[in-house]
C-alpha cells in the first residue's frame, strides 16, 4: 500500500520514449509537480532477430538512472515502473531489465498489450470531464497503438495493435524518401491491421474520440499552428500535412511550426498510422488528451492504497465465466496460507499468488479433466488479465501449471526473473491440494511445517494420517517431486 504522506511516481518505457511523471496526492487525486521525458527510441534498437542493441541498452540505462536520481528517497510501494511494446518483443528484454532495475533503483514490469490498453484509457479518463457516453481512445505509441471503447472510467472493448510511429517509421520509410506511394503503403498497411477488429469497433459505436500520446498530440500541435484547427484532428488537414511531407521529400528535410527536431525523425510513421485508423473506424475529428498510461499508473495505485485492487477483480470474474468451486478453492487458500506464514514467506506478493492460485487452480477442467493442470497454465497464461503484467501472469500460469504432478524443474528455474522462493510458494500450493483433495477437509485442523536446510517437515495432529490413508498416499508420492526441487519432504 502507498504511502499517502510522500510523492508517487509513474515510469513508462515505451517504445520511442520514456516518460517519469511525479505527482503529490491531494484529496486522492493526483497532482503532478514534475515531468521528464527522453526519446530513447528503444524499438530503433532492435535488430532483425528481436535483441535489443547494446548502445540502445546503454542509451536507455542512462535515462533511467537519470531518472532513478530524482526518486531515490520514495518508498518501492509509492513508484510504478512498466515497460510495453519493444520490451514485449525482445529477446533479450528479462537481461535488460535486470540491468534497468539497478540503474532506477525500483522494480519494472512488463504489461501485455491489453493491460497497456486499460492503463491508457484510465489516464485519459481520469484527465477528462466524465460523460456516460462512448468515447473511443487511441494511443499511438512508438511499436503499437491501443484502441479502447469506453464509458466514464470504464473500458468496455480494448485492443493493442502492432504498428506505431517508430516501426511504421522504419518499415515504410527506412531511406528516409518520402513519396505519396510510400505513404498510401503505409496507411493500407494501418487498415489492414485495423481490419479485424473494425467491424466490432463500429458496431459498438462512439460519441468521441480522444487522442493519447506524443504522436497525436504533436500532429494536432502542428495542425493548429499550420491551419487554425483549434487542436481537432481531422482527416482533410492530415491529408494537407502529408502533402507537405511529400514536398519536403526526406524526413531531415522536414521542419515545420509545431514539430520539434526530437520528433520529427518518427512523425510520418505516426501519421500513417493515425490517417489509416481514421479511414478504417470512419473517424470524423478527434481531440488530444493530456493523460496516458503514465496517469493511469498512478490512479492504479490510488486505487490500490484505497482497498481496491483490479487484479481481485479480474481473478473474481474468471471464478464466475469458468464457474469454479469457490469453497474448494477457500480450503486450499485457507491452508497453504498458513504453511506460508509458518515458513516466514508471508510477503503480499507470496499471498496473492497463492491465493489466486487457489482460485483458478481448476480452470482447466473447463478443457478436459484429464491434464488439467496444463490447461489451467495455459488459460491463465493467454488469458486477458487485466491489472496483471505478463511475468506475473506467467508466473501464476507457471504454478497451475505444476500444481499437480510432475515437477519440471529446468522449466521452473528457465522462468523470467526466476527466484527460489517461486518453488517453493509451488511446493506450498501442491501441498495444499493434496490435503483438500477431498474436498471434506476441515480447515479448524492444525498443520505444522518447517524448513531446515533442505529439510521439509510436515507435522499432523495424532492418527490423522492413518485414518486418512489417500492422504498419506499421496504425500509419500510427493517426496519424490519435492526432492526434485532440492528439498527433503517427511511427514508424520
Amino acid at each position: 500500500m502507498i504511502n499517502t504522506k510522500r510523492q508517487l511516481a509513474a515510469i513508462d518505457l515505451g517504445s520511442n520514449s520514456f516518460h517519469m511523471v511525479v505527482a503529490r496526492l491531494e484529496n486522492n487525486q493526483p497532482h503532478t509537480i514534475d515531468a521528464i521525458k527522453e526519446m530513447v527510441r528503444l524499438a530503433a534498437g532492435l535488430d532483425d532477430r528481436n535483441f535489443i542493441s547494446e548502445e540502445k541498452i546503454e542509451e536507455a540505462l542512462a535515462c533511467l538512472s537519470r531518472f532513478g536520481q530524482r526518486i531515490k528517497d520514495l518508498p518501492p510501494e509509492n513508484v510504478s515502473a512498466v515497460g510495453t511494446m519493444t520490451l514485449r518483443k525482445a529477446r533479450n528484454s528479462y537481461s535488460f531489465l535486470a540491468r534497468a532495475e539497478k540503474a532506477l533503483g525500483f522494480a519494472i514490469d512488463i504489461v501485455a498489450g491489453q493491460e497497456e490498453a486499460r492503463l491508457v484509457y484510465q489516464g485519459v479518463a481520469h484527465s477528462m470531464v466524465q460523460t456516460e457516453t462512448n468515447r473511443l481512445v487511441i494511443d499511438i505509441g512508438g511499436g503499437s497503438t491501443e484502441f479502447i471503447i469506453g464509458q466514464a472510467y470504464n473500458p468496455i472493448k480494448m485492443e493493442s495493435l502492432n504498428m506505431g510511429c517508430v516501426n511504421f517509421t522504419n518499415q515504410w520509410f527506412e531511406t528516409g524518401e518520402i513519396t505519396e506511394q510510400r505513404i498510401q503503403r503505409a496507411i493500407l498497411s494501418a487498415r489492414r491491421k485495423l481490419e479485424w477488429i473494425s467491424d466490432e469497433y463500429l458496431d459498438m459505436g462512439w460519441q468521441e474520440c480522444i487522442g493519447s500520446s506524443g504522436t497525436i498530440k504533436t500532429i494536432s500541435r502542428i495542425l493548429s499552428e499550420n491551419y487554425q484547427t483549434d487542436g481537432v484532428i481531422d482527416y482533410d488537414n492530415m491529408q494537407k500535412l502529408s502533402e507537405l511531407f511529400v514536398t519536403a521529400g526526406h524526413i531531415n528535410n522536414i521542419v515545420l511550426p509545431g514539430l520539434s527536431e526530437k520528433r520529427t525523425p518518427v512523425i510520418i510513421g505516426g501519421l500513417c498510422v493515425l490517417m489509416g485508423a481514421f479511414e478504417e473506424l470512419q473517424i470524423k475529428t478527434m481531440v488530444a488528451s493530456d493523460g496516458a498510461l503514465r496517469e493511469g499508473l498512478l490512479n492504479d495505485m490510488i486505487e490500490n492504497s484505497q482497498g481496491r485492487d483490479i487484479r481481485m477483480d479480474t481473478v473474481a470474474n474468471l471464478e464466475i465465466r469458468y464457474r469454479l468451486d469457490s469453497a474448494q478453492s477457500a480450503r486450499i487458500s485457507h491452508t497453504a496460507l498458513q504453511m506460508l506464514d509458518q515458513l516466514e514467506l508471508g510477503e503480499e506478493k507470496n499471498l496473492c499468488l497463492i491465493q489466486w492460485a487457489s482460485k483458478l487452480h481448476e480452470i482447466g477442467l473447463s478443457i478436459s479433466h484429464n491434464n488439467y493442470p496444463k490447461h489451467s497454465g495455459y488459460i491463465v497464461e493467454q488469458s486477458d488479465m487485466p491489472g496483471f503484467s505478463r511475468e506475473l501472469q506467467n508466473t501464476l500460469g507457471l504454478m497451475l501449471r505444476f500444481q499437480r504432478g510432475k515437477l519440471n524443474m529446468e522449466i521452473i528455474e528457465a522462468s523470467p526473473r526466476f527466484h527460489k522462493d517461486i518453488v517453493m510458494i509451488i511446493i506450498v500450493l501442491r501441498l495444499a491440494i493434496s490435503l483438500q483433495r477431498s474436498r471434506d477437509w476441515n480447515t479448524s485442523i492444525k498443520i505444522k511445517i518447517k524448513l531446515k536446510e533442505d529439510q521439509l517437515k510436515l507435522k499432523f495432529p495424532k492418527d490423522y494420517l492413518d485414518n486418512h490413508p489417500l492422504t498419506k498416499a499421496d504425500l509419500s508420492q510427493e517426496k519424490q517431486e519435492v526432492l526434485k526441487a532440492g528439498y527433503r519432504l517427511k511427514f508424520k
